[in-house]
This record gives C-alpha cells, structure tokens and sequence, in this order.
C-alpha cells in the first residue's frame, strides 16, 4: 500500500517563523501556505475569522497531512479581543483539521506561555497551546528566534542597533533572552512532522537553555557592525504607563503595553528538559555581559 505523499499546510506563513517553517519543509512535502492574501495558486486564502466548514473542506481537498500552526493577529488587543480573535479562531481551525482527517497539528508557541504567565500574549497562546494538545497536536514554545534573515523582534533589534547611537531600553537591561537560531527550528520542524515528538504531551522548549541579557544582545549587535550604543535606562512602570494611555486613545503603536508586561515578567524556570529527551542541540551563540 503507498503511503501519503506529506502535504503541510503552514498558517502565519508570511511572518519571519512562518517562512522558516515553510524553507524547511519543501523538501519533506508539498507547502501550502494559508494566508490572508493569496499569491499564488498554491497558497490558501484563510485567516482567523474563518469558519470551520470551508477550512475543513478546502483542507481535504489539499489532502493536507499536516498543520502547523504559527499565525497570530498581533492587532487584537486586549484579553477579550485576544481570545475572541487570535484563540477562538485557533480552536475553529483545530476543528477543521480534524474535520478534514489531518494526521498531525503542530502549533508554534512562546517561551512568553507558561503557567502564571502575566502577560495577555502568554495567557492566550497558554491557552491555544491547551486546544493543541487535546487535539492530539504538539506544542512547540519557541525562544527568540535569530539567523541571517533577520526578520522578527531580533531582526528590528538589529535595525536599531544598525542605525540608533542612544537606544531606550526597559529597565536596566538585565532581562534574560534565549535564542533560538533559525538552523535549529527548521530541524525541530523537520522532526516534528516526522513525528518524533508524538510521544510528548506537554509543550516542548526550544532555545539555548543560556539566556543571555537584553543590554549584551544589542551591544554585540552593535558591535558587529563596529559601533557603540549608549543604553538608556527607562523605569518599566513608566514606559508601561505611556503606552497604557497611548492604547485608551486609540494610537496604534508597533510596541504595546503588554509586550511590557511579557518581557518584565518572563518565566522564572524555563524547563528545557525536551533538549535532552530529544537529543537537541540548539546552534548557540555566545555573547559575554
């Protein structure tokens, strides 16, 4: 009896982790990418708001075997917002995965969900991260992911680090980091759709279990390009308090008040025992300070 030929379908697949997913899985199977503007005819118009009936048929007739879930509206905003967009849309999804007969789930989450996460990010996708694993689905919790496409948080670090001579930052600086190298997550993908992490039922860490200080991160950054940045220290609360009141008004801002929230309070105790139980081995880098 042949088997059938992988087929994965990738939410988010425009975003910086959305398009390492799909890099790293061309060669395993055929992509469809699910998105809210099609390019071509190979994508799949979808978004968070879909319903369950249309995915689910449009999924089977892709004969999709696989989903994996990293798409997020980073628009929501509030907890009520966050969970009736970004969570409820999450759930309709899974139920038109299973709907549609898909052998496995797989959702991209964050180091930023754990329990007695502060954050409304990390509550949310703590909770998405629940419907993944009751759909029988594996949870992977990302760190900060890095590489030569310098897309994402590190890439808008490294811009600033590029350009800026005085940089703002969040308190003093000291706030852990752990990375993730674009290298590794696309062989934890590749590992995960050929369900070598089926066994897991709990989230699974991935990062380099040695964080490293927010202030060193944008020194090396700056560094590597030959320059040096003068650090400002700005009070958390205050920062905080700004972007509180810029949000009543209605401002739309590229960094919120709950991104503060979510890098003051991190988790205190990461578990990276699935590096060892899995025998990964995160690309390091190392930074001093």
């Amino acid at each position: 009896m042949t088997a059938t030929p992988a087929r994965f379908a990738v939410t988010g697949a425009n975003g910086y982790v959305g398009s390492i997913i799909v890099r790293s899985l061309a060669a395993s199977g055929e992509v469809v990418r699910m998105v809210r503007h099609p390019a071509s005819a190979t994508d799949m118009q979808w978004s968070l708001d879909a319903d369950v009936e249309s995915v689910a048929r449009e999924l089977q007739q892709r004969n999709v075997t696989h989903l994996i879930h990293a798409a997020w509206d980073m628009q929501a905003n509030g907890m009520d917002d966050i969970q009736r967009v970004c969570v409820q849309g999450s759930a309709r999804l899974f139920d038109a995965a299973r709907r549609a007969g898909i052998e496995k789930i797989i959702f991209i989450s964050t180091i930023s969900a754990y329990a007695g996460a502060r954050s409304v990010y990390g509550q949310a996708k703590l909770g998405v991260e629940r419907l993944a694993l009751d759909a029988g689905g594996v949870v992977l919790r990302l760190g900060l992911v890095y590489g030569p496409n310098e897309g994402g948080v590190f890439g808008s670090l490294k811009q600033v680090a590029d350009k800026a001579r005085f940089v703002p930052m969040i308190g003093d600086g000291s706030a852990l980091q752990y990375l993730l190298h674009e290298d590794t997550l696309a062989d934890v993908l590749r590992r995960a759709v050929g369900g070598e992490f089926d066994r897991a039922r709990h989230p699974l860490t991935i990062a380099q279990p040695n964080g490293i200080a927010f202030r060193a991160i944008l020194r090396y950054l700056a560094s590597e390009q030959g320059r040096q940045l003068v650090l400002i220290p700005v009070p958390w609360r205050v920062l905080y308090a700004g972007l509180k009141f810029a949000e009543t008004l209605g401002l739309k801002l590229n960094f919120r008040s709950d991104s503060v929230i979510s890098f003051v309070f991190q988790n205190p105790a990461p578990d990276f025992t699935a590096l060892d139980q899995f025998g990964i081995a995160p690309r390091s880098l190392s930074i001093a300070g």
